[in-house]
């Protein structure tokens, strides 16, 4: 029997549904499938590039953007618009095909090139926030980042939990979230004219902010909050407000990790001091291998894995946010979300017009990414000022990019 090799990381609501329903994808098809799963922490850093090579490579492996671009750099990308010809393709919400589409060459724009992976989930940034924790010390939903700063540190003020909950760590999807959906949101960029642009005024501004804001109202364990325990902790009721991933909410409404069930608000991110509102964007999708052993095999998993039918049957096992439009406007998707509040406006609205990736494109951008948490870390710690922090960071990533 010809076997597909999925590769793909632990604590993902989606890779729990290929792993439940795999008996129905072998029935229909009569492929095996060999499911592989690491830690998400290992499948972060992107270190696995012996599992997709020699006799045992995985044929369809989960990436995303940034991790993807070093993919494509190594030769493990086959480009896809071939196969999907024939297939419903233009039912996925179009920005989350086009933040798929690369040239391959550093800076050159999301949605030109080919087609290089087919999203299954997605998340954008929203605001998160306990409603009865603001009412009861008096402050509004924050709608610009200064107000969301003073907002957190007025409920940290109030006693019993910290004001916003922030990931930390020194890995690089650090500045990827709230972050960098703060700064492009204040006018800033990591690269202008291909020149580090995160030593520029407006970039050192908001990171004061930020880092001054982590000081007084953020997490006392910053530096080792780790994506999935900070949106248990947020559950948990540590935290008034957060802004980052929206996908979050499967953990937020889910009685089995939340003790706020129902009692969580969303909203869309702040605006910058300029009115700007730029929330960053990130897709799971399905990448086939260029060394998969069976890339018509393969593709069968892709079209299953990633088929209305399987998407819509995953959503309601916490695989959040649905990729497909006709997910979207589904009446049972719906039904589900109906009691988490304005949560499915607000993701619609970001998935669907306001977010899209917004750093700058690079084979080696995880190099580039942890290369700026490092300056974070350095000044949250004092080991540098943060304009000395962001200029060194700069020159050294002018460097990696030359």
């Amino acid at each position: 029997m010809t076997a597909v090799r999925f590769l793909g990381p632990d604590t993902d609501a989606y890779v729990a549904s290929v792993e439940r329903h795999a008996g129905e994808f072998e029935e229909r098809t009569g492929l095996e499938l060999d499911i592989r799963i690491i830690p998400s922490d290992e499948y972060f850093s992107n270190k696995i590039h012996h599992l997709l090579e020699g006799e045992n490579a995985a044929d369809v492996y989960m990436s995303g953007p940034v991790l993807l671009w070093e993919h494509v750099a190594a030769g493990y990308v086959e480009p896809l618009d071939d196969y999907t010809a024939e297939s419903d393709v233009d039912d996925f919400v179009h920005r989350l095909l086009d933040c798929n589409r690369w040239s391959g060459r550093f800076g050159d724009p999301l949605g030109d090139g080919p087609l290089l992976e087919i999203p299954v989930n997605c998340e954008s940034y929203n605001l998160a926030y306990v409603p009865e924790v603001l009412d009861a010390a008096g402050l509004t939903v924050p709608t610009t980042w200064a107000e969301y700063f003073d907002t957190a540190r007025a409920a940290a003020r109030s006693g019993g939990m910290r004001g916003f909950a922030q990931r930390g760590t020194d890995a690089w999807h650090t500045m990827y979230t709230g972050f960098a959906t703060q700064l492009w949101s204040y006018g800033g960029a990591d690269f202008e004219n291909g020149r580090c642009a995160i030593a520029d005024p407006v970039a050192v501004h908001a990171t004061s902010e930020f880092i001054d804001a982590l000081r007084d109202a953020g997490p006392t364990d910053w530096l080792d909050q780790r994506w999935y325990e900070l949106a248990l902790d947020f559950a948990r009721g540590r935290y008034a407000l957060i802004v980052d991933s929206d996908h979050y909410v499967a953990y937020f409404e889910e009685p089995a990790t939340s003790e706020l069930v129902g009692r969580i608000g969303y909203a869309p991110p702040p605006v910058g001091a300029t009115g700007l509102r730029r929330p960053n964007l990130w897709t799971w999708s399905l990448v086939m291998n260029t060394r998969a052993a069976d890339k018509q095999a393969a593709w069968r998993f892709i079209e299953w894995a990633s088929s209305r039918e399987f998407l819509l049957c995953s959503v309601f096992e916490g695989n959040m946010n649905p990729t497909r439009t006709s997910i979207w406007d589904d009446e049972r998707f719906r039904a589900h979300t109906a009691g988490w509040g304005s949560f499915y406006e607000v993701a619609r609205r970001l998935v669907e017009g306001d977010a899209f990736v917004l750093v700058t494109p690079a084979a080696n951008y995880l190099e580039i990414a942890r290369r700026w948490v490092q300056a974070l870390l350095d000044a949250y710690a004092g080991r540098a000022d943060v304009a000395g922090a962001l200029g060194a960071a700069a020159a050294d990533i002018d460097a990696l990019v030359r």
